[in-house]
């Protein structure tokens, strides 16, 4: 990668890819914090 891209182009890639790992699990994880097993194997199961 280096050869073909400079530098900061790499790790502006990189910085791009991880904002958009960031918002998809804000947007599409679920918090379990709290929550018991059986709570939260209700809520997935069903």
């Amino acid at each position: 990668m280096e050869e073909a891209f400079p530098a900061s182009v790499v790790f502006g890639f990189f910085c791009f890819m991880m904002i958009l790992q960031l918002t998809w699990v804000k947007l599409f994880v679920a918090e379990t914090k709290g929550d018991s097993l059986e709570e939260m194997e209700s809520r997935f199961v069903s």
